[in-house]
């Protein structure tokens, strides 16, 4: 049943960023705020000696480091297009629309923004062929950048296939920057069954000198963790029901 529901939340993944490419504009509305979090500055951050690394558990870390930064990705492609219609909503901030048709679906999205003394705010919803819309996207983001979240929830996907009954599946990205430059990261996958929680995390740390770590946790039993110094030399550690099973490390290319 999980794995099923996997694999439709792949396939929605899939048909959100085509529907994107294919509607999205060069400009955005002069009224939207993007988001400003941007993963190339995480990435920038990781030594030299850890990104250029031939070892397989080396490239495996950036792989995984990767995983989690890809979330912030889509709301960059979630721009608003030029003829897209603005409504605004007293009190709620202001609301786009826009529509396209896909394989015979016609997906139309509203694209909310608005902002406090504090934080900025996004949601979006998806109306498949004028049904009832369904939540996407919910995210907010500190105004002085030092944290935020976007939360994607794939219930939609159960529109496009005509289910009626079907799992909660979300995708939650979460991070902060400390006074000191290093950033922590937490990537969730929860597929909402009964009360086991998140299903899937990734706990990610970037430090300002480009050391860090990080953590895998299935059914929230930690799994894997790796850790590399501001050189780029590294550990590798796997675990079986809470007991260290194997470990290595690894050097600075």
């Amino acid at each position: 049943m999980r794995a099923s529901y996997f694999m439709k939340a792949t396939v929605g993944v899939l048909l959100i960023s085509f529907i994107v490419v294919g509607c999205k504009k060069e400009d955005v509305s002069p009224d939207f705020q993007k988001m400003t979090f941007d993963g190339q500055e995480v990435l920038d951050k990781l030594p030299a000696g850890l990104t250029n690394s031939a070892d397989d558990y080396a490239k495996e870390c950036i792989s995984m480091i990767n995983s989690a930064l890809d979330m912030s990705e889509f709301i960059d492609d979630m721009d608003v297009p030029e003829d897209a219609e603005k409504a605004a909503k007293k009190g709620s901030g202001d609301t786009w629309s826009w529509s396209i048709s896909v394989q015979g679906y016609l997906y139309t999205f509203y694209w909310t923004y608005s902002e406090d003394n504090v934080k900025h705010y996004w949601t979006m919803e998806i109306q498949v062929d004028g049904g009832t819309k369904h939540a996407y996207i919910q995210a907010w983001e500190n105004k002085d950048g030092s944290g935020g979240e976007v939360k994607y929830n794939f219930n939609w996907v159960a529109a496009v296939y005509g289910s009626t009954e079907y799992e909660d599946i979300f995708w939650t990205y979460n991070w902060t920057l400390d006074g000191a430059g290093n950033y922590h990261f937490i990537m969730t996958w929860d597929s909402g069954y009964g009360a086991d929680g998140y299903y899937l995390t990734y706990e990610v740390v970037v430090n300002d000198d480009g050391s860090g770590s990080i953590e895998y946790w299935l059914m929230n039993e930690l799994v894997y963790e790796m850790e590399w110094d501001a050189l780029g030399n590294g550990t590798w550690t796997y675990y079986s029901g809470g007991v260290e099973m194997t470990s290595g490390s690894w050097s600075a290319a």
